[in-house]
């Protein structure tokens, strides 16, 4: 009898060391002015971006974000720096503000980034090949489908990615009307460059007097 307490002792004791040792090891936001974790691992191919208050943006949510996202959290490219305070990408406002869009006129649609999530390819982007949706992707669709819109890192990869069949696209190139560069490896930093660079530039050419960043150092951190 006492060999076998002795034995339940032991494990007991083990399991507790090793709940110690695991949240030891844990991430923890820091209390700088953005509360960002310098490592944000939800369990899944980490990291991934966050938003202005540390949480993490999921691999796919049927949930809007409600507060700005740092976009650079998703990257592991390096070269340029981190991204400055008031450069995170604003979800709320880039999808309801007319200010934010290409025209000035209609508020700037849910396909334009989340181009997987509709029917078809809309006309002059025919270089698209992969839809997940009956019917393109609006607010009032999500809200009636309740289908989760994935992230760009769902299908583009990070900089250390190895590509695979699993992980499409491995290589886009974009027909010359459009206008864009090869791009080689479609990773999500790359992705997020075109879209956020074609759209300030469009945006900056209807009004100049706009505030949308073009310049590398407009948005990240010049390094010392």
């Amino acid at each position: 009898m006492k060999l076998k307490i002795f034995i339940i002792c032991c494990f007991a004791l083990g399991y507790l060391m090793l709940s110690f040792a695991s949240n030891a090891s844990s991430p923890v936001c820091g209390s700088i002015k953005l509360s960002i974790c310098e490592t944000a691992i939800d369990g899944t191919k980490p990291p991934h971006a966050v938003d202005v208050s540390g949480k993490v943006i999921p691999e796919s949510s049927a949930i809007q974000p409600d507060k700005p996202i740092i976009l650079a959290k998703d990257s592991l490219d390096s070269s340029k720096g981190a991204l400055k305070p008031d450069a995170a990408f604003d979800h709320v406002k880039h999808s309801t503000q007319l200010s934010y869009s290409l025209d000035g006129k209609t508020v700037t649609a849910c396909i334009e980034c989340h181009h997987t999530d509709q029917h078809s390819a809309p006309k002059g982007q025919e270089y698209l090949k992969r839809f997940d949706r009956k019917e393109p992707l609006t607010a009032k669709q999500l809200e009636a489908s309740k289908q989760p819109v994935s992230s760009c890192r769902a299908c583009h990869f990070q900089e250390s990615t190895e590509p695979t069949d699993e992980f499409p696209p491995q290589e886009v190139t974009y027909p010359k009307k459009s206008g864009k560069q090869p791009t080689g490896t479609l990773t999500n930093d790359v992705a997020y460059h075109i879209n956020c660079n074609s759209c300030h530039d469009a945006a900056k050419t209807r009004d100049p007097k706009l505030k949308a960043p073009q310049r590398c150092f407009d948005c990240h951190t010049k390094q010392q």
